[in-house]
């Protein structure tokens, strides 16, 4: 027993350690446009940002500090922004990305949700005026502690299981 409340202790520690260190916070995006001329096309990419700023209360936007999207065979990045990249929050409710760029094929923004990451989504317009849009996933990445936390849980359940 003395073994098992020493890998808890350990355990809560370090993910006490991590969280309070940790602010950045990192998301990965996927997309599927699935209306105008670029119908069937994919995206997928990350990025993150440091939420220690953010309050829970009222409309926040906290700057992205990496992204990284690939999208009709070209790399996009904070270097190709045409506005502040941005996290949108309300009330503590994270909504989505805002982020807009072009080069001489396309143009195209992520639009945060209104009242949900879930409403979020991608528009875009080529040079010849065609415009579409598609649809947004956003899932956050997990953080080490978590993965710390999950895999401790499960070896104290393994070593509980074996000693029964």
């Amino acid at each position: 027993m003395n073994f098992v409340r020493k890998l808890a202790v350990s355990t809560a520690l370090l993910a006490s350690i991590t969280s309070s260190q940790a602010a950045e916070v990192s998301f990965d995006l996927n997309g599927l446009i699935d209306s105008g001329a670029l119908i069937g096309q994919t995206l997928s990419g990350s990025f993150s940002f440091d939420d220690a700023t953010l309050t829970g209360t009222g409309t926040e936007w906290i700057d992205v500090s990496q992204l990284n999207v690939n999208f009709l065979g070209d790399t996009w990045t904070l270097t190709n922004q045409e506005a502040p990249t941005q996290a949108a929050y309300v009330d503590g409710t994270f909504l989505g990305l805002s982020y807009s760029a072009s080069n001489t094929n396309v143009a195209f923004s992520f639009i945060p949700g209104v009242s949900a990451v879930s409403e979020a989504f991608v528009a875009y317009d080529t040079p010849l005026g065609l415009s579409g849009s598609g649809s947004l996933i956003i899932s956050p990445v997990p953080e080490a502690s978590t993965w710390a936390m999950t895999l401790a849980g499960l070896l104290l359940l393994g070593f509980i299981r074996r000693r029964n």
